[in-house]
């Protein structure tokens, strides 16, 4: 979870004098004021009080000040305290109140000055802030501001807010249609997100604006949701940075370039935290706290890169990241564990795709209700989705999807589920390779697991019985099915090797085992051989392997198919053996 705080880590504790009473904000409607500057001005100040009144009230916290920083950026320091249990307490009510009065007060200015941008986005900003999403729609539709992009901006800023992705990513089409070119250069730039990495790889790029329109589709968490709430989200930041120019915020400093780095990198704190004065000091922190659920979600640079046919996998790393992002309709994004394989057709490679629930003994350790779900199988290519196959899951079912994608170099597999009762989403997401293989040349599918007992007779009876995840019960049989191509140009014979090793087991560490120096030879294996198909077409092939005493934990399958004269070739599979007493 990110959290951050002034580099200085000393405010002063404010006077009890310093605080607004209730009485001020009331008095604010009646403020005589001799012009629109001196209304602007006393915005301001009403502003200053409520923030000040804020941070008096904020719950305490006993870990202010002693982290040190993952990163600075300018005046604040930033670390990931790794607390994925925090969870933000309940807004003191009376920063509620004091809020409401501010709001209040602020619509009697606006009346006095409706063009004052700074002031309507303050009122935008705060009716966000208290979750009145329907008053700052209504607000927002009414903007009189003579900019107008910045009222498609502060409607897209509440649309997000309000889960309803696709109107915002309307919205801020034209907010920056219109707004100065300058601004929007910036607003768009995925430059200040991405890690070093990643910028190497744009700035690699022979069209460098495509390459950061990809960026911005695949940063997308889930393109089984309507619109790319990553592109809203990021918008969404920057309207909040315009809205605090000139505001005064919980850290008590003056907004500046630094803040709107944190909140475009990060977005603005979900809560505030102010810690208890140290040592008879009178002097406190204020952190600010990021919702600890918000994951990384641009591509890591190895899976946009084509590195031979073996897949990438896109993993959802931990650690401190350059930016973070969760959806607004999302309480987490977890990693999906199910399985993916490709198998190559004359027109485009067969993308098939299965996962399970959790069983209901397993739901509560696994943070799952079981339910109806959303499920979506696609394929990503230079920016585009080719392929786009989705379903709606009964509780407990497997989901099992396929679909074929066009020939390409290289693309993004994402097999996503998606819970929105219980506000959950799941994915799996990898680099793979999807070139065209010659006919005349020997390949293998990728290797995919098979429910307990099936055995297929062909691919689309596999398409039926597929593995919803890659755990096997301890003493279970194992079911691998795959194809190979390449065969039936001429008559010859194919050898098959399939054996189950440890996983990260190396070469020479097996090849010790089987001249019996590292103990017994591997007992886990099958071998045969059979005549090539009697003309060109792909060979499909299932077995089962028996897992005789396997210790729990994680081992591959590998297969080997050889060919007199040919380079042998191989694949491999990863699962997990579950303990019987699981």
């Amino acid at each position: 979870m990110i959290s951050y705080a002034t580099l200085a880590a000393a405010l002063a504790v404010l006077s009890p004098g310093a605080a607004a009473s209730p009485a001020t904000y009331s008095a604010a409607v009646h403020f005589q004021v001799a012009d629109s500057a001196d209304t602007h001005d006393h915005a301001r100040s009403l502003q200053a009080q409520f923030e000040r009144r804020r941070v008096r009230q904020l719950p305490r916290s006993l870990s202010g000040g002693g982290h040190e920083c993952d990163e600075i950026i300018g005046r604040l320091c930033v670390w990931d305290d790794g607390d994925e249990g925090w969870r933000p307490r309940e807004e003191p009510e009376d920063i509620g109140a004091a809020r409401i009065e501010f709001l209040a007060a602020l619509d009697s200015l606006a009346r006095l000055i409706p063009g004052d941008h700074w002031i309507f986005g303050q009122r935008i900003r705060y009716f966000v802030e208290a979750k009145r999403l329907e008053d700052a729609e209504s607000l927002a539709r009414a903007c009189g501001l003579p900019d107008r992009w910045r009222c498609d901006a502060y409607l897209g800023y509440v649309r997000h807010h309000a889960e309803n992705v696709e109107g915002a990513e309307y919205a801020f089409a034209r907010a920056l249609e219109a707004m100065p070119a300058e601004l929007r250069a910036e607003w768009t730039d995925p430059g200040p997100l991405l890690d070093g990495g990643l910028m190497d790889w744009l700035s690699a790029q022979a069209d460098s604006s495509r390459a950061a329109d990809r960026l911005w589709v695949l940063a997308d968490p889930l393109f089984l949701a309507g619109g790319n709430d990553r592109w809203t989200g990021h918008l969404s930041r920057w309207v909040y940075a315009m809205s605090s120019e000139g505001a005064r915020n919980p850290h008590r400093l003056r907004w500046g370039d630094d803040m709107a780095e944190a909140a475009v990198r990060y977005g603005w704190p979900v809560a505030w935290e102010r810690s208890w004065p140290r040592g008879g000091s009178q002097t406190f922190t204020v952190t600010g706290r990021d919702n600890p659920a918000a994951v990384r979600t641009f591509p890591p640079g190895e899976v946009l890169e084509f590195s031979g046919e073996d897949a990438v996998p896109w993993e959802i790393r931990d650690g401190h990241a350059r930016s973070v992002h969760l959806p607004p309709f999302l309480d987490s994004l977890a990693p999906l564990d199910g399985q993916v394989g490709r198998f190559w057709r004359g027109d485009g490679v067969v993308i098939a795709a299965a996962w399970k629930p959790p069983t209901p003994s397993a739901a509560d350790s696994a943070g799952f209700a079981p339910g109806a779900v959303d499920a979506g199988l696609f394929v990503e290519q230079s920016g585009a989705l080719e392929l786009e196959v989705t379903t709606e899951a009964r509780a407990g079912e497997t989901v099992r999807l396929s679909g074929l994608t066009p020939w390409g170099e290289w693309g993004i597999v994402s097999f996503e589920i998606l819970a929105p009762e219980i506000r959950r989403g799941y994915r799996l997401r990898t680099g793979v390779g999807l070139r065209r293989v010659p006919p005349d040349v020997l390949s293998i599918s990728d290797l995919v697991l098979l429910d307990a007992d099936a055995e297929p007779a062909d691919f689309d009876e596999m398409l039926t019985v597929l593995r919803g995840s890659g755990e096997i019960p301890a003493g279970e049989a194992l079911g691998v099915a795959f194809e190979v191509y390449g065969l039936g140009f001429r008559s010859e014979v194919v050898g098959f090797d399939a054996w189950v090793e440890k996983r990260g087991e190396g070469v020479l560490s097996r090849a010790v085992r089987w001249l019996g120096f590292g103990g017994p030879k591997e007992e886990v294996s099958v071998s045969w051989e059979e005549a090539g198909p009697d003309r060109p077409r792909p060979l499909f092939r299932a077995f089962r392997i028996g897992l005789p005493d396997l210790d729990a934990g994680e081992y591959d399958v590998v297969v080997e198919v050889s060919v007199a004269g040919r380079s042998p070739l191989s694949g491999r599979r990863s699962f997990r053996v579950r303990s019987a007493a699981y």
